[in-house]
């Protein structure tokens, strides 16, 4: 009885199957399949190696279909307890792929051309700029919220605040056909104010709005 690595769970078509990376398989359950893949410990390391393990096995399942991403390094102590888990959570998760579907995260980044100067400014100074980006950021991502499903603000990761880093981040779900649409209305904002900069990264997975239940 071996443990499973869960890495996602995906719409399941046994006539469509994406090209999966070496040990990674699908297992049905329904018409959802988990994506995931023997593992040798119940509680395994989460370095580099496994997080791209990880990440690779996520984008080929996206990279043809729809996939509710995992957070990294979640094991089941058997192939039973992950199946279980799915017949628990079958709706839950069925709902989440049907909203998810047809979508991918694109990430907004938003920062001042003049960031580098922060360095020889004082303290107060290096504030007033964190603040006057993130007021222009908020007034930019109300515009971009328009064109997409859903969006979420990203924190400064832990250690890193809005004044070391002068810049703001946001998450929008948007509908593939129309990521084009969505990239041109992201140019044509930066194109409004030459101080800001923009940074434009995607389409990705739908990390940022899955949140998956593994309690009790």
């Amino acid at each position: 009885m071996s443990p499973f690595r869960l890495y996602g769970v995906a719409a399941h078509d046994p006539l469509d199957a994406p090209a999966l990376p070496p040990g990674v398989l699908l297992l049905p359950f329904r018409d959802l399949a988990a994506v995931a893949s023997e593992s040798r410990h119940a509680r395994p390391s989460l370095g580099p190696q496994e997080l791209e393990a990880h990440r690779a096995a996520v984008a080929a399942v996206f990279a043809r279909g729809t996939i509710l991403p995992a957070p990294p390094g979640v094991v089941f102590r058997a192939r039973e307890a992950l199946a279980r888990w799915m017949e628990l959570h079958y709706i839950a998760l069925s709902d989440a792929i049907g909203f998810v579907e047809g979508r991918a995260v694109a990430r907004v980044h938003v920062g001042r051309r003049s960031v580098h100067a922060v360095g020889v400014l004082g303290g107060g100074e290096t504030e007033e700029l964190a603040v006057d980006v993130d007021s222009a950021a908020a007034d930019v991502f109300r515009i971009l919220r328009r064109h997409a499903v859903a969006a979420i603000a990203i924190r400064p990761e832990p250690g890193q605040s809005a004044a070391t880093s002068a810049a703001a981040t946001s998450s929008f779900l948007v509908e593939r056909d129309r990521w084009r649409f969505f990239e041109d209305v992201v140019a044509e904002e930066g194109r409004r104010d030459p101080e800001l900069l923009f940074r434009l990264t995607g389409p990705w997975p739908p990390y940022d709005f899955v949140r998956m239940e593994f309690g009790g």
